[in-house]
This record gives structure tokens, C-alpha cells and sequence, in this order.
């Protein structure tokens, strides 16, 4: 009996755990003040869209320039790197040019971001060759980063 009570009150316990907040998975307004401005002042006219803690970093979607950008801070409020989609279509030449170089040979351009830094830019490009997928950072001249 005294087992079934403890497997009852483990059960319980388990089922309510996900209920509960944490107050580390939240902002302060500083912090969330501090971010806002320092994404007003970079992309100006930006609208914030969500700002997400998570375990590290702390992620904000925004729409700039009708672009979704995912701009990413380090838990003191650093700014680490800002992302977004591109085109495949509309890489410049420098880029699109990885697959003609023979290390590449048979890969096609899957998915690229364009990512920004406070050390330099670079496109991450996601290169497909039949069931092999790689990741290629290149700069904005067309220059293999990895």
C-alpha cells in the first residue's frame, strides 16, 4: 500500500512538473529594452515579432526590409549573428560558383542564409548530393570559410 502511495504522488509529481514556470526562461525589461534597441538602431523600422530565451542564447524573429531575420544574443545581451533565408535564385555569381569547384563535384545548392556577424558576413549554403548533405560557410567573395 505504502508503494502505491509513492508511485501516486511520482505520477502526479511528473504530470504537474510541466505546469510549472521558471523565471530564468524569461527577459527582464532591461534585457528586452536593451534588445529592442540595439535592433532599432541596426535595422531600423524592424518589427519584433517574438523574443524567445533559450537555453544560451536568447533568439528574436523580426520582419525587416519584408524579410523574416532571426537575430540571435548571447545572455548578456551580446549580439552574436543575425540570419536569413535566401534565394537560391538570387545568390550572386562569387556564391553560386561553389558547385562548379571540384571539391564539390555532383553537389547541388539546397538551402542558403546569409549571415551576419560582428567578425564579417558570410552565406551558410547547404550543398546535396544524393544522400549527402553538407554545410559550406563562404564569404561575400566567394571565398570557402570551412
Amino acid at each position: 500500500m505504502k508503494q502505491k502511495a509513492i508511485l501516486i504522488i511520482l505520477a502526479l509529481a511528473v504530470i504537474t512538473l510541466p505546469f510549472l514556470s521558471c523565471d530564468d526562461d524569461k527577459l527582464s525589461d532591461a534585457a528586452a529594452s536593451d534588445i529592442r534597441a540595439f535592433i532599432e538602431n541596426k535595422y531600423p523600422g524592424a518589427q519584433v515579432v517574438e523574443i524567445d530565451r533559450a537555453r544560451n542564447t536568447i533568439e528574436v524573429d523580426i520582419i525587416h526590409d519584408t524579410l523574416s531575420k532571426d537575430v540571435v544574443f548571447d545572455l548578456n545581451n551580446n549580439w552574436l549573428h543575425t540570419s536569413w533565408d535566401v534565394r537560391v535564385s538570387e545568390l550572386p555569381q562569387a556564391i553560386s560558383n561553389i558547385v562548379n569547384d571540384p571539391a564539390y563535384s555532383g553537389y547541388h545548392i539546397d538551402d542558403a542564409d546569409f549571415v551576419e556577424t560582428p567578425r564579417g558576413n558570410y552565406y551558410l549554403l547547404e550543398l546535396e548530393k544524393g544522400n549527402s548533405e553538407i554545410k559550406v560557410k563562404i564569404d561575400e567573395t566567394g571565398k570557402v570559410l570551412n
